[in-house]
């Protein structure tokens, strides 16, 4: 008995264990819908706005996952979103919508149809065709300000960086066009295909179907640093101030130094990854090609979150960066298209007893 007591008194008084402590991230709520999704949902900072097989588009709310609205729109794209509308893209035309009830705005034709996904930034609503032209509109009323033939469709999102926005294209050429004009500043073709393209101040970062991660300097496209990796790049990179974060199909995600391009940390994933990783608050989330969402430590790489959704995750899913601790931040979406809300979990840390409940704790 004097052993187990002793045994006891050890545990208690023991230092806690060095490890980043884990913190798991609670589902609030699951929105589900009666058919397929058409394409992956658009995003803006309260609602999803999810396209069905059936001809549909349904808003989502983020805090409670209740629909907002519910509309018979046919797209096979992901909508865009800003300045409080919803973009969509039919075969030869572009609506704007009211993003809180749905009503149109206005509506412009696309002539040639689409044949990537719609994309805003700053006033800017972005068209690929299929005769590989993009198209400029001014978001706010679908004025077309400029049209240029690049001879290639878009093969991953624009990334917009200064004054210049930077387009992947199927034919493995990345060009940087000025966004005021369309006026083509530079391109490089490169071996492979690009797969997704990150844009900072200071350089693009991009992954291709050969295995590797490159960076090149936004002012002329030259080479920074390149990375060659077991596996195509899943998803898009993402980047602090300190570190550039990717992922790859050899279940792997790694940390290099914004600068320089040096490794900073890797570490493996259990399963394959279902998109890239996801810079938030004190975490660096991964999603698997499972149920499971995993955080890491930016700094360290150390496990630091978990998050178990509903179904098996099929897309990149969704963080909400500028809301309240308190309301649900990552969203996640399954194969069969179930949106779902994680918040963080808030509960008091686990101290080391004083003493055990009608014991002293010392001898």
């Amino acid at each position: 008995m004097a052993q187990i007591f002793a045994l006891l008194l050890a545990i208690i008084q023991a230092p806690p264990a060095a490890t980043t402590p884990q913190v798991s991230l609670d589902a609030r709520w699951v929105a589900a819908f009666e058919t397929l999704p058409a394409a992956a949902p658009g995003f803006d900072a309260t609602t999803a706005y999810v396209p069905l097989k059936g001809g549909q588009l349904v808003a989502v709310d983020l805090d409670r996952g209740t629909i907002r609205w519910r509309l018979d729109v046919a797209t096979a794209f992901t909508p865009a979103t800003g300045e409080g509308m919803v973009f969509t893209v039919t075969e030869q035309a572009i609506e704007a919508r009211d993003a809180a009830t749905g009503q149109t705005r206005w509506q412009t034709p696309l002539p040639g149809g689409a044949a990537a996904p719609l994309y805003w930034d700053t006033g800017w609503l972005l068209a690929s065709t299929t005769a590989g032209d993009l198209a400029a509109f001014r978001a706010s009323d679908g004025r077309l300000v400029w049209r240029r033939q690049l001879g290639a469709p878009l093969v991953a999102a624009p990334g917009p960086a200064l004054d210049r926005l930077f387009l992947p294209l199927a034919d493995n050429r990345v060009v940087a066009l000025l966004l005021a004009s369309g006026e083509t500043v530079w391109e490089r073709t490169f071996s492979a295909p690009v797969t997704a393209l990150l844009a900072l101040e200071d350089q693009l970062v991009f992954g291709t179907t050969a295995k590797e991660v490159m960076s090149i300097d936004v002012a002329r496209g030259r080479d920074r640093w390149t990375w060659t990796i077991g596996g195509d790049m899943a998803g898009s990179p993402d980047a602090d101030d300190k570190r550039i974060y990717f992922a790859s199909r050899d279940n792997m995600v790694r940390a290099v130094d914004r600068k320089s391009g040096n490794l900073k940390w890797k570490t493996g994933l259990s399963s394959r990854p279902a998109g890239g990783p996801l810079r938030w608050n004190d975490f660096l989330l991964m999603p698997l090609v499972s149920n499971q969402v995993v955080g890491f430590d930016p700094a360290s790489g150390k496990p630091n979150a978990t998050a178990a959704a509903a179904g098996e995750i099929g897309q990149q899913p969704y963080v909400r960066r500028d809301v309240r601790l308190t309301l649900p931040q990552l969203i996640t979406v399954s194969r069969e298209g179930q949106l779902q809300g994680f918040g963080r979990r808030f509960e008091p840390v686990p101290q080391p007893l004083a003493e055990l409940p009608g014991l002293p704790a010392t001898p």
